[in-house]
């Protein structure tokens, strides 16, 4: 088989894939339910700024991520002293530096002696007692761990939420950004309130509960000691009754992290409420808490915040419910917090924007109008310049552009605005390597060379220019998508896609339409 022929059969091969690939992204609704066996149900989905949407960029606090960072390895180091069985007297964080107090020197050598094999740390002594100072390193690849599980959850939160195509993404060490296309005012406000949301879920036994918060506080806080062990809420009653007050241990024995599942329920009044299922773990937990505090009330805590504290009539083992007055929404968007899990730090929303369908629809057709426009004028000005030759580039494109919407279909590209730049600026390098090709055709031809001939040594002379063109541009584009953000990438992904086409396009599919639809008449006459 002969170079013509393998390149045909190429060309042939990649016109009817680009045609497949590109199928569900025109019909995806009237797919048949075999195709997803067969060949790829992915589809080309539109940004942001082409179909409306909320975009949300959410970050961490620099000082409550250090001090919850701390706290964290706090808890953890006091859990290791105290598996070795080493008497503690107290430990205390402030910033990023956690200190130790022993009853004793020997039980403070000994801690030491396991602590220093810790590189992360920076360890002092002082009068039986062990100053930590955590690194900067260890606090930067620690907040960089987090902040990919906060992504994790807050990429299953949306999901549970059934919103599709969502996109949530790392930016930086320190932010995440969340494009959500397609959402309505509604639920707009239910996803902000969904992602923002800790879900730090505690159960606590109350102490006592009283509508009196300052008699509280003189009977728990006045002692120091006590006070620090000791947590006082405020709890929201009926419409009807004024708020009351409780006290619960700041310690809590049971969280949120046992939860395996959770969802809406309805009780007798049909009223929605939170169901909930914990793990092994939490059931062993829970089981042993109900058991000890019959006939005593167990305070359910989300964020901080009494949702109810009911009384404990009998021992519960692995299931559980929230009550709180809830609308329909809200059980069901807690349900979801609570079975994707707490956030392992608190992370705020630094800036939401919403861009409605109005806005999306009117940058669809600019960017179909551009590229249109664009199109036609280049189709105009080839004919004109190369007349058939022209030709031959003109079917050239089209069938550049159907690789490039066949590939971006396989891929799940989303389409931003700024890539459909990408695909406009395709058209011109696509263009630019044909018109490339033409003239060393026709420099070839002055020199007296046969037409056939001509044309082979055209593409040959041409192929090395070509190539450094698109792939000086190629690492472009890449170092784009790899430093860039948001729009940036978007175009250089369509780019991209877009570069690998069009050598393809320039190098095979243009060599055989010139080799077999340009006669040897019309290499001969005024192709100019």
């Amino acid at each position: 088989m002969n170079q013509l022929r393998i390149f045909r059969l190429l060309s042939l091969i990649v016109f009817l894939l680009s045609l497949v690939f590109m199928y569900p992204t025109f019909n995806s609704k009237n797919l048949p339910d075999w195709w997803e066996f067969v060949f790829p149900a992915n589809k080309i989905n539109l940004g942001l700024d082409l179909r409306g949407g909320v975009f949300v960029v959410m970050g961490l606090d620099e000082t409550i991520s250090e001090s919850i960072i701390t706290k964290k390895e706090q808890e953890r180091i006091t859990s290791s002293i105290i598996n070795k069985k080493i008497l503690l007297r107290d430990s205390k964080t402030k910033k990023n530096q956690i200190t130790l107090s022993f009853y004793d020197e020997k039980s403070m050598k000994e801690s030491h002696g396991f602590l220093s094999e810790n590189s992360s740390y920076l360890i002092t002594e002082s009068n039986n007692s062990i100053t930590i100072l955590l690194s900067d390193d260890f606090i930067s690849a620690t907040k960089k761990k987090l902040l990919s599980q906060v992504k994790d959850i807050l990429s299953n939160r949306i999901d549970q939420f059934g919103v599709v195509e969502s996109s949530v993404q790392l930016s930086g060490s320190e932010k995440i950004v969340i494009q959500i296309p397609g959402v309505d005012a509604k639920d707009r406000e239910r996803i902000l309130n969904i992602v923002s949301k800790t879900a730090m879920l505690e159960f606590k036994p109350v102490i006592e509960e009283s509508d009196s918060k300052a008699l509280l506080y003189s009977k728990y806080k006045s002692n120091s000691n006590q006070s620090n062990n000791l947590e006082i809420y405020q709890t929201a009653g009926p419409s009807d009754k004024a708020d009351r007050f409780i006290v619960t241990d700041r310690a809590s024995p049971l969280k949120g992290s046992t939860i395996v599942d959770a969802y809406v329920a309805y009780d007798e009044f049909n009223r929605p409420y939170v169901a909930f299922t914990l793990n092994s773990e939490g059931t062993k937990i829970f089981s042993q808490l109900t058991k000890d505090n019959i006939g005593n009330q167990i305070a359910i805590i989300l964020d901080g915040k009494v949702k109810s504290s009911p009384v404990v009539r009998d021992q519960i083992f692995s299931k559980g419910s929230i009550s709180g007055n809830f609308s329909f929404e809200q059980a069901h968007d807690l349900a979801i917090i609570l079975k994707s899990g707490s956030l392992p730090i608190p992370i705020s929303i630094l800036q939401e924007k919403t861009i409605g369908p109005s806005l999306g629809s009117d940058s669809i057709s600019k960017g179909q109008t551009s590229m249109i426009f664009a199109s036609i004028l280049i189709f105009i000005f080839i004919i004109l310049y190369y007349r058939k030759l022209g030709l031959v580039c003109d079917l050239a494109l089209v069938f550049n552009f159907i690789s490039i919407f066949g590939l971006l279909s396989l891929f799940g590209v989303t389409l931003t605005f700024p890539g459909i730049a990408g695909l406009v600026l395709t058209l011109g390098m696509a263009v630019d390597g044909n018109i490339i090709i033409y003239e060393r055709i026709k420099e070839e031809l002055a020199k007296g060379k046969e037409n056939m001939a001509s044309i082979e040594v055209g593409f040959e002379k041409s192929l090395s220019t070509i190539l450094d063109a698109n792939l000086t541009t190629l690492i472009a584009s890449i170092c784009m998508f790899l430093l860039g953000d948001g729009p940036i990438k978007g175009f250089a992904v369509t780019l991209s896609i877009g570069i690998f086409s069009t050598i393809f396009s320039n190098i095979v599919f243009t060599r055989v339409l010139t080799r077999y639809l340009i006669n040897p008449a019309v290499l001969s006459g005024d192709n100019k």
